[in-house]
């Protein structure tokens, strides 16, 4: 350090001032006349962009030695990317970078250019220039651009979402902040609950912080950590929440005590499954080598045999009957017509018990058919993997393991999905007076409740209507109008139509007004929307029906919230904007963008020429869970009971399946999303 001083003291004298300035860490000055060429070289910045890089140009020229050339250079690399000219702006930035390393603007012209490689797809070169760049040489806009480039460069999750909370804090906009939150999310998936608490810790009381917790304690009840889970969620309780986490954080609570509930009443509890994309971090099923004899009991002809035609195509694919991957499968498919009808499906159970080769059997498809073929099946022995969604098929439950969600499953998905993510807590029924919909209707309801949530309307229809304005009115508040709110709905109606009339500006007042107005003792007028979601079971073909009725109703901002019978093309090709955002579940899903779903859709279209359907994705499943104890060696009837016993969140192409305890499956989740159906785990 002396001998640095001393070489300062010494090169004034040989003329070198500058010098000795840059390694004092002093600038250097600009003159008054650089700065007055360089002030009139941006005047025409704004207005002739064209004349301003012909200015800035020649003032590089004529002053090349000075303070304001990095300046002068940053500017011309902006104006090239105005004009598109990339090539131009990477040179220019890069001058800065290398030419005056120890600039003001070097950190600057370190970010643009980091940004625009990474714009390039060139994530090494993005990386090298943003390393060494000194975050407190950039302005408040800059620094922000930086946390982005950051996160975007980032590999491992946490770092992600570290740099993914310092962008959220930088944002003003309410849009924006949604959409960091959004990717927050998808980072938080990826870590565990270790993880993400250090993260939370890291981030300090404000938000994601509470969100992250919430995360942790979700996985932790998972995972039957439930004393964990309670002091992970208490420290979350005390952080400041957006209104969806402290409606997830309500949520979660309920659960927390449900769980206490019934530990104190012996009662065993179990956590809900993994979502598909976590339980397939493991792989699909492993079924190399699998070698022995299957049984198939399928409605071959009759009314379903189309049905039945696709789940045997499902069947023959798991089991490799094309021979298309090699990888040792010797598998036979015994397969019997059961016609739809029950005697014929237990009898054809009977038949192929009766062949000792045979150690284990899929189907049959209907519920009728399903309930004798698996009496059948307890009663020989031998292992039934039902393709009926029921969850008593069998005297001996012990013989039968379904693959199908049943519809308590759909609903709790969904509810789930709703309170967790959606920070939904009030809830509306509409729903069709049939067997159908009285069921789903009970389990929603206790599904809510269950989970700390409330009912607050319900409304019923005919099913035979297409009409549903009666039973949306009552579900809205206006079967409990008097005389005077009448006449006072009256009114508004009237404004409305005078509104649209008149031209935009006043339209827009006279609206205003009329949303204003209020019942003779000051009660809100209906629509009453005392709920954030409403949950209609019934089918897409209803479903499109109702929700442009919901609107005209002014009801139509509510969320949607259905189960499996509303996956159909026509739901959004008809639904349009009426049915954007909602949520429902489905059995399986061709364009999932999950490898493992992928893999079956390719392979299953190269052997048929067609698309997967349900039906073959659940065969397919079902046959697989077969084939996995095959290729672990088991080849009795008992074995393969025992290995299907054993089967813990086993990912298939249709959800999660578990027998571990008993019987479940986690569906999976879809929503609309701009006016596409799209799988939402």
């Amino acid at each position: 350090m002396k001998r640095l001083r001393a070489l300062c003291w010494v090169l004034p004298a040989l003329g070198l001032a500058v010098a000795c300035a840059g390694l004092s860490g002093r600038e250097p000055v600009a003159s008054e006349e650089e700065r007055s060429a360089y002030a009139a070289a941006l005047v025409p910045l704004a207005s002739n962009p064209k004349e301003a890089t012909r200015r800035l140009e020649a003032f590089v020229a004529a002053h090349p030695e000075s303070a304001l050339v990095d300046d002068a250079t940053l500017r011309l690399a902006e104006l090239a990317r105005g004009r598109s000219d990339l090539a131009a702006a990477a040179r220019y930035y890069r001058q800065v970078v290398v030419e005056h390393p120890r600039g003001d603007r070097a950190d600057s012209a370190r970010l643009a250019l980091a940004r625009l490689e990474l714009s390039r797809g060139n994530r090494a070169a993005a990386d090298s220039l943003l390393h060494p760049m000194r975050l407190t040489r950039l302005s408040p806009e800059e620094r922000q651009q930086a946390y982005r480039a950051y996160a975007d460069l980032a590999t491992d999750p946490g770092d992600r979402l570290r740099w993914l909370v310092r962008v959220r804090a930088g944002e003003s906009g309410a849009e924006a902040v949604v959409r960091v939150d959004a990717e927050i999310d998808h980072a938080m998936l990826e870590m565990d609950a270790a993880a993400l608490a250090r993260a939370a810790a890291e981030v300090g009381p404000d938000p994601p912080a509470g969100r992250l917790l919430l995360r942790a304690t979700e996985l932790e009840l998972q995972a039957g950590d439930f004393e964990r889970a309670e002091r992970t969620l208490e420290r979350a309780s005390r952080l400041p929440l957006v209104p969806e986490d402290a409606s997830r954080l309500r949520s979660l609570e309920a659960r927390v005590q449900l769980r206490s509930s019934a530990l104190a009443a012996g009662v065993a509890v179990q956590e809900a499954l993994p979502t598909l994309e976590q339980a397939s971090r493991r792989g699909g099923a492993a079924t190399r080598g699998a070698a022995g004899t299957l049984g198939l009991v399928l409605p071959l002809s009759g009314r379903l045999a189309r049905f039945g035609e696709e789940s045997l195509q499902g069947v023959l694919l798991a089991a490799g009957v094309f021979g298309s991957d090699g990888d040792g499968r010797r598998v036979r498919v015994l397969i019997r017509d059961s016609a739809g009808d029950p005697q014929r499906a237990a009898l054809a159970v009977a038949e192929l018990a009766a062949n000792p080769d045979v150690v284990g059997i899929v189907g049959p498809l209907l519920s009728a058919e399903s309930e004798a073929a698996a009496a059948a099946a307890a009663a020989v022995g031998v292992p039934l993997v039902s393709l009926a969604a029921r969850d008593e098929a069998a005297p001996d439950g012990s013989q039968v393991f379904r693959v199908r969600a049943v519809p308590r499953e759909e609903v709790a998905l969904v509810v789930d999905h709703a309170m967790g993510e959606l920070g939904a807590h009030r809830f509306a029924i509409l729903y069709p007076r049939d067997a159908y919909g009285r069921g789903l209707r009970r389990l929603f309801w206790e599904a809510v409740e269950e989970r700390g949530g409330t009912i607050t309307a319900v409304a019923s229809y005919d099913p035979t209507l297409t009409d549903f304005g009666g039973p949306i009115r009552s579900l809205l508040g206006y079967d409990l109008l008097g005389a005077a709110e009448k006449e006072v709905l009256a009114k508004r109606e009237q404004m409305r139509s005078k509104a649209r009339r008149l031209p935009q500006a006043q339209a827009a007042g006279l609206l205003e007004k009329a949303r204003a107005l209020t019942g003779p003792d000051g009660a809100p007028l209906p629509p009453i929307l005392d709920f954030d979601a409403i949950f209609v079971p019934e089918s897409h073909e209803k479903v499109v029906l109702i929700a442009p009725q919901l609107a005209f109703h002014d009801a139509g901002r509510m969320r949607l919230l259905g189960t499996g019978s509303w996956n159909h093309p026509d739901l959004v090709a008809i639904g349009g904007d009426h049915v954007e955002g909602a949520r429902f579940t489905a059995g399986f899903f061709a364009e999932s963008p999950h490898s493992i779903v992928q893999q079956f859709a390719a392979a299953y279209e190269e052997a048929y020429g067609s698309p997967p359907v349900d039906f073959a994705a659940q065969a397919y499943d079902a046959a697989n869970l077969l084939l996995v104890q095959l290729a672990r060696g088991f080849s009795t009837r008992e074995a393969v009971r025992e290995g299907l016993l054993e089967v813990e969140a086993a990912p298939g192409v249709t959800g999660v399946l578990s027998f571990a305890g008993a019987p479940r499956k986690r569906p999976l989740l879809l929503g609309v999303d701009h006016g596409r159906i799209v799988e939402l785990e």
